[in-house]
């Protein structure tokens, strides 16, 4: 079961990595909008099956560490499916459901991490600062249903920061796939470094200097 599912997982995972790419180049770039549209919900669905067959690998052969980072992959993109799925901004019961749940899973990456860095264990780095992104952006996101629906330019910044998101974890997966570093972690993280500031550029430009204030002036 094992060999067939991990084989279904790694075809996923580019397919992922490759409609990422063209999502973003579209959106970012070029601005064809039926061909980001396209790109992009392949991509959902590809990091959809990503994460499936994460879940089973992780129930086959035990592992926390996979285990934990498969759901803070997912989360990221579901977010952002979700975004631009939802017009209406209103969130539904899954939308708070799975921020929850990321919260809880940030929880255990922290004290998993800590732990890990306690015992010589490389990838604790790697649990504390994913834990923390994902406990914040979930804590961010609950924090935006409690204010009202979210929409317009907050709704379109929010989907492009969580796509973005979910694209550093496609990119990760296939960096520490195929280059060792030493210590293990720079491999790890250095996507997030490198592709964060990418994501606070492109939120700041659509958000402009208005904020949420655009959901009093926007109608989607």
């Amino acid at each position: 079961m094992y060999s067939p599912i991990l084989v279904i997982h790694i075809i996923a995972g580019f397919l992922a990595l490759g409609s990422s790419f063209v999502a973003v180049y579209t959106k970012l770039v070029t601005d064809r909008h039926q061909l980001h549209l396209y790109s992009g919900r392949l991509f959902c669905w590809a990091m959809t099956i990503v994460f499936v067959t994460s879940i089973a690998l992780t129930l086959l052969k035990p592992n926390l560490f996979l285990f934990v980072i498969a759901i803070f992959s997912y989360y990221l993109t579901f977010h952002g499916w979700r975004l631009a799925l939802n017009r209406k901004g209103e969130a539904k019961f899954w939308d708070k459901t799975a921020a929850w749940v990321m919260i809880a899973t940030s929880i255990v990456m922290i004290g998993t991490g800590g732990w890990f860095q306690l015992q010589g264990n490389g990838f604790g780095p790697v649990l504390v600062l994913f834990g923390l992104i994902g406990g914040l952006t979930a804590g961010q996101n609950l924090r935006e249903f409690a204010a009202g629906p979210v929409k317009g330019k907050d709704r379109i910044s929010g989907h492009l920061g969580a796509m973005l998101g979910a694209t550093i974890a496609a990119i990760t997966a296939f960096v520490v796939t195929n280059i060792q570093s030493d210590p293990a972690w720079i491999a790890w993280i250095a996507p997030t470094i490198i592709i964060t500031p990418l994501i606070v550029y492109s939120k700041r430009k659509i958000e402009g200097k208005t904020g949420r204030k655009s959901k009093k002036q926007t109608k989607d």
